[in-house]
């Protein structure tokens, strides 16, 4: 596998981070910490894309036969926990809109993200490894392009904080989309399948 091939790999990965990174970087902090934030969420987010698709390639097929028995409903429930999380967030913050978003965010909401957004790797760097014997080429490009979408997105998302009036509304997007993301993730391992 290629650079190129992987690249856009890592870019439909990357996907998930991008959204949460725009979201969870809404805060009305100073420059410093508002970077500070931003390589925070690249890191957790970079680190894992990179870890999965490596412990997927020593993990075994007898292992990832196992796990992928309830992988999809791990990354549901952690999906629809953060996405529930927002929502609420988004609706807590009517009676009090000078209150500071990202207050709210904490280390373990970014692990969270960060586990739940990456899952999909673990099964793609078995698959990977079947095919291919560079799994640390392929994932040292996941996880840089991770990073260097998920800090952007931050940065992204700091900026669209100065527009108060985004605040609900990136909220419910964000819900909605991680939730979405949830449910594509049981249809496509057939549990809506009657």
């Amino acid at each position: 596998m290629g650079f190129v091939e992987s690249f856009i790999m890592a870019l439909a990965l990357s996907v998930d981070a991008l959204v949460c990174s725009i979201i969870y970087s809404k805060c009305n902090f100073s420059a410093q910490v508002k970077f500070k934030l931003a390589c925070l969420l690249g890191v957790s987010f970079g680190f894992f894309q990179f870890l999965m698709p490596v412990i997927g390639f020593f993990a075994g097929a007898a292992v990832v036969s196992y796990i992928g028995a309830f992988d999809h409903y791990v990354a549901f429930v952690l999906l629809a926990y953060v996405s529930f999380k927002m929502l609420k967030d988004a609706f807590s913050k009517e009676e009090n809109e000078g209150e500071d978003v990202c207050k709210n965010i904490s280390y373990f909401t970014i692990f969270v993200l960060a586990v739940a957004t990456s899952i999909d790797a673990l099964a793609l760097g078995v698959s990977v490894g079947l095919l291919y014997d560079k799994i640390f080429f392929f994932a040292s490009i996941v996880g840089i392009t991770c990073f260097m979408i998920s800090f952007l997105g931050s940065l992204l998302g700091t900026f669209l904080s100065q527009i108060k009036s985004l605040d609900k509304i990136l909220n419910i997007i964000g819900a909605t989309v991680l939730f979405g993301i949830g449910l594509k993730v049981l249809y496509d391992h057939g549990v809506f399948n009657f």
